[in-house]
């Protein structure tokens, strides 16, 4: 009898194309501007210093300057603005320029202290930004892995733990031992983790598409970007840090813990957008 499965699945897709448009500079673009925004929200919850804010002119500032250079027509940049009503992409470049323009004269006024209302409406703001980098990829449903509702939770988490590490570098340690940021950054770099795994088993489980891109994840230098580099070296190793050294906490630790963090996770954004691959028709 003719098993018309494997014909579909074995015999008609003759090859996946690879989308090459993105690449590192879209994984720098992606990792500055979560982070930025993240420690926004830590300076306001946590640190209360201009510091964090500060940094997040700087982080959102630089990303944008990498997303303009890595444009084909640069000077055609206002077209991003265009589409807020059906594009993620414009949507968030509304939510950076607002975010940017409160963080520059927020910082002209003295880091004054915000009503109530004007923190939750700025925290809102800065979550979306956070979660826009998933929100793009998650709208495009001709890449499956991409494709995914996991994919701005993840990539929002990966944003939130890199900021409590450069806020915990930042703050004081004194400060940092006797608040619950530490207890929370654990926390998140354990959720993170076991969010990674789930996410990599479910989309395997799933499409053709997304299990072609899963088996490249393991393979060659993209294995090194998100299974040692982005896994290894940018969640297990630093959990275990904060795990084996929490009452031992010293600058230099901190700082370990953020080159670790930075590193692992464009090395995983990074991988992510490259192992983006179009399932044929035929």
């Amino acid at each position: 009898m003719i098993n018309y499965y494997n014909i579909i699945k074995n015999e008609f897709i003759i090859g996946f194309k690879m989308q090459e448009g993105w690449g590192l500079p879209i994984a720098l673009y992606f990792f500055f501007c979560g982070t930025g925004a993240g420690l926004f929200i830590v300076s306001l919850l946590f640190l209360h210093s201009p510091i964090g804010v500060i940094l997040d002119l700087f982080l959102l500032g630089f990303g944008a300057l990498i997303l303009f250079f890595d444009l084909g027509s640069r000077w055609r940049f206002w077209k991003a603005f265009s589409k807020p009503q059906s594009s993620w992409i414009s949507r968030g470049t509304y939510l950076i320029t607002f975010l940017f323009l409160f963080d520059f004269f927020y910082l002209l006024k003295g880091f004054p202290s915000l009503p109530f209302w004007a923190t939750v409406l700025m925290i809102i703001i800065a979550v979306l930004v956070i979660l826009y980098p998933g929100f793009v990829l998650s709208f495009s449903p001709s890449i499956s892995i991409w494709n995914h509702s996991f994919i701005p939770v993840l990539f929002g988490l990966h944003s939130l733990v890199n900021s409590l590490c450069i806020g915990g570098l930042i703050a004081p340690l004194n400060e940092i031992k006797g608040s619950p940021m530490l207890s929370i950054l654990i926390w998140m770099f354990a959720i993170l983790l076991i969010g990674t795994f789930v996410f990599l088993m479910v989309s395997y489980a799933s499409t053709t598409g997304s299990r072609k891109s899963i088996s490249l994840l393991f393979q060659g230098k993209l294995g090194l970007y998100s299974i040692v580099i982005g896994i290894g070296v940018g969640l297990i190793i630093p959990l275990f840090l904060l795990l084996f050294l929490k009452d031992r906490l010293s600058w230099e630790v901190f700082l370990i813990l953020c080159i670790l963090r930075v590193g692992g996770d464009i090395g995983f954004r990074y991988s992510i957008l490259k192992v983006g691959v179009y399932v044929p028709f035929v």
